[in-house]
């Protein structure tokens, strides 16, 4: 039989990023999909992008090539609040003890609440190497003061550059990381169609020639594994059943080499099939913030969030995902929504405090002036009620609720509207010994001021 086919060499593939190559100068690496966000680094002409995707004309790129090597991003969070990140004993570097963001610098200004946007969110035990440190103190941006980290840009970070300063990066360039310089090429103009087709011929018969070298080469090379006693001299290949390959320079001759039944070799191959598995920004949001409570992250970090899950649900393909990315938004917009009436409530409650205790001072003081025998909160009793006890009103202390002493409904046509007021009873004190309670004889009762009403809470 007659050997007719060629061994194939397969392996497994392995995916690669998509690298594309800059084709303009001072290109701005954006922190979001578009010429509103700012930019945080610059990238040159002839540097190589490692491209993940593409929105509204922009490509996403990871945080690794030339571009990013003097790039960096800031981590910060409340000074009090030492259990967000931890640093090493010489500060230079870090690692994250929770779900960390790392900012993007805004080249356009120094002020650090220009420095808002979100390259990255680090899980928990991610080690990052510290620039710089320092304290931002309290101020318009910052309630608290927060430390502040310069930290070189770890690759999961992700920039967004304008498609139209891109091209595909060569499978050379791809390799070698540098993109190659343009090739001139000389055109020749060829008038005399004679001499055109007579080189299209003689580059036809030279290209034929060396393909059938190289396939005479493989066949002998094949032949010397299998048949032991082959042998290949300088310029004539020559075995004992036929001569294969005759090389030596000038024309190439070659004849198909006999083989035995014993010598057939049956080479299987297979497509192996490799499946890239894409982490979505919504997983890596999740994955990034698992085990945190709302009520950890202040409302800087809140309302960045939220831009976050809004932005994965535009990106998300799957509509159901894309539902639920909305709805951790709509949560975070009624967690702060709640939040902010409790604030309301502790507000309230400060101040109907702030006002008891402002009628309270005013009552010791006017109690203090030795007109009235008695000042408090005129109310009435459960006690003497008018039922199996005489009625009587009760004036008790403000701050304390003690009873300070009680008085007759009839000792003054007026008094029964001021139940519920502060009021200041001239008169003398005198006990009762058959109620066992001291009882005002009173001369003039006063009302003391109409807002001091007790107003209960709900």
């Amino acid at each position: 039989m007659f050997l007719a086919g060629a061994l194939l060499m397969t392996g497994a593939a392995i995916a690669e990023p998509t690298w594309y190559v800059v084709t303009d100068s001072d290109v701005q690496v954006r922190c979001g999909a578009d010429s509103s966000y700012y930019s945080f680094a610059t990238a040159q002409e002839g540097d190589l992008v490692s491209v993940t995707g593409e929105k509204y004309n922009y490509a996403r790129i990871n945080a690794i090539g030339p571009v990013f090597d003097d790039a960096y991003g800031y981590v910060k969070y409340p000074a009090s609040d030492e259990g967000r990140f931890t640093i090493s004993d010489d500060g230079s570097t870090g690692q994250t003890l929770g779900a960390t963001p790392i900012l993007a610098p805004n080249l356009n200004t120094n002020d650090l609440a220009h420095s808002w946007r979100q390259l990255c969110i680090l899980p928990r035990g991610e080690n990052l190497r510290i620039v710089e440190t320092w304290t931002a103190e309290k101020d318009g941006l910052h309630a608290v003061p927060h430390t502040v980290h310069r930290v070189e840009l770890p690759d999961t970070a992700e920039g967004w550059v304008n498609m139209a300063s891109l091209r595909p990066a060569t499978e050379t360039e791809a390799t070698s990381g540098t993109a190659s310089e343009p090739v001139e090429v000389e055109v020749i103009e060829v008038t005399d169609t004679t001499v055109m087709e007579s080189f299209i011929e003689t580059e036809r018969a030279e290209a034929d020639a060396e393909n059938l070298r190289g396939m005479g080469q493989g066949l002998a090379s094949f032949a010397a594994d299998f048949n032991s006693d082959v042998v290949l001299p300088e310029s004539t290949l020559i075995t004992g059943r036929s001569t294969a390959i005759v090389d030596d320079g000038g024309p190439l001759l070659m004849q198909w080499i006999s083989l035995s039944d014993t010598d057939v070799v049956t080479v299987e191959s297979r497509v192996i099939e490799v499946v890239e598995v894409e982490q979505t920004m919504l997983t890596i949001i999740e994955t990034a913030y698992e085990g945190v409570a709302l009520s950890d992250l202040d409302a800087e970090e809140l309302k960045c969030l939220k831009d976050d899950f809004l932005l994965a649900s535009e990106e998300e393909e799957d509509p159901i995902r894309a539902r639920y990315a909305r709805m951790r938004a709509d949560q975070i917009d009624v967690y702060n929504s709640l939040r902010g009436q409790d604030q309301a409530i502790d507000e309230l409650l400060v101040r109907i405090e702030r006002s008891q205790g402002d009628a309270v001072d005013r009552e010791i003081a006017i109690a203090n002036t030795g007109d009235y025998e008695v000042v408090g909160l005129l109310s009435t009793s459960a006690v003497f009620d008018g039922m199996d006890r005489p009625m009587l009103y009760r004036i008790q202390d403000s701050r304390t609720n003690r009873t300070l002493a009680y008085v007759r409904p009839e000792s003054s046509d007026m008094i029964g509207n001021m139940i519920g007021q502060h009021i200041g009873v001239m008169g003398q004190i005198a006990y009762d010994p058959v109620l066992q309670v001291n009882i005002v004889e009173t001369a003039r009762v006063d009302l003391m001021a109409t807002n001091t009403a007790l107003v209960p809470v709900d």
